[in-house]
């Protein structure tokens, strides 16, 4: 007699262990400190009601020049210092998956077979997810960036032409005029995404050095000083000639982040990990079905998520996310804690 799905997943001890089977990229992104937690009271708000949440921040002081004094009678001017927030967002994901037990017997002769390979690779599922909704709010982050603020957070050394030569290609001067769109905050930026092909252009070139951090389980690559996480999902533009790739440049704490498996109990298990099975369908094989849920919040520090152009309350889509009217800076530039490069390959 073959095991069920609900003998392979037990959804008390799977929940956990799904939020914990991560890809070693995401895995690579928290330990560079990019993610950071948000404060304790931020955290409680995520777990309440709503959709949005009002992150209040003291804005910086004035830079006027100071008063000399004198003796006279007159009174110093006062300045003041300003309050204001910023708005993030939940964002409330799911993923169901489905298998007949009719396809699992033809493929391997277990009627067990497809569902078990899900359970499996499920963590891995909403790891690489994370990765990619990361991405996404940083490509729309520049993208209202581009439109809004003059693109002070860009520096390109694109050029859409048929031979792109070294001047269009990573390199420590451009990364540095990328670090340089922070001013005086330009050393914060110690991590850089980049495309897989341009990685490869480095690894080519002999110019990766690799490190193992103690507190990390691999070989991690370093460029000009910064530790490079790389990835097929990174923004390619197509030019008619030659394609545009997007690199970003982050600082420890770029994006405020808040993740939870929900774990209420139900019928099927918890909200976190569902299982249940149509015996009918396929004029009575049956199938197997295992719904997953996450909760997240992935936030740039000094943004404001505006949620204009949401097709649904409860979260955005990677388009959405990459979606400029849906971003408005906050900060100043220096204190928005990441840039982005445009190179060729």
């Amino acid at each position: 007699m073959t095991s069920a799905i609900s003998d392979i997943v037990v959804p008390r001890v799977f929940t956990p262990y799904m939020a914990e089977n991560k890809p070693a990229k995401l895995v690579m992104l928290e330990k560079s400190g990019i993610l950071a937690a948000p404060a304790p009271e931020i955290a409680k708000r995520f777990k309440t009601g709503g959709n949005q949440i009002e992150v209040p921040y003291w804005e910086d002081l004035d830079d006027a020049e100071p008063t000399v004094m004198d003796d006279s009678d007159n009174k110093i001017t006062t300045s003041k210092i300003t309050a204001s927030d910023m708005k993030a967002y939940k964002h409330r994901l799911a993923k169901k998956y489905g298998a007949k037990t009719v396809a699992s017997y033809a493929a391997t002769g277990r009627g067990d077979s497809a569902m078990n390979r899900v359970a499996e690779r499920i963590g891995a599922y909403w790891g690489r997810r994370k990765e990619e909704r990361i991405i996404a709010t940083a490509e729309g982050v520049i993208a209202d960036n581009v439109a809004n603020d003059g693109g002070d957070m860009v520096y390109s050394i694109y050029s859409d032409v048929g031979s792109p030569t070294a001047a269009n290609r990573i390199s420590y001067q451009a990364i540095n005029r990328a670090r340089l769109t922070m001013g005086e905050n330009l050393d914060d930026l110690r991590v850089i995404a980049m495309h897989s092909f341009v990685y490869g252009t480095l690894l080519d070139d002999e110019k990766i050095e690799f490190k193992k951090p103690s507190e990390a389980p691999f070989e991690v690559p370093y460029y000009a000083g910064m530790m490079v996480v790389h990835s097929e999902m990174m923004p390619v533009t197509a030019g008619s000639n030659s394609d545009e790739y997007s690199c970003f440049l982050f600082a420890p704490g770029a994006f405020m982040h808040f993740d939870e498996v929900p774990n209420r109990q139900t019928i099927y298990g918890n909200e976190g990990t569902e299982i249940t099975r149509d015996p009918d369908i396929g004029d009575g094989g049956g199938a197997d079905y295992l719904t997953t849920r996450r909760f997240e919040l992935i936030h740039p520090a000094g943004m404001d998520f505006l949620a204009s152009s949401l097709a649904k309350s409860q979260g955005a889509s990677l388009a959405e996310l990459r979606n400029a009217a849906n971003w408005d800076r906050k900060y100043t530039r220096k204190n928005v804690k990441f840039a982005c490069l445009k190179v060729n390959i």
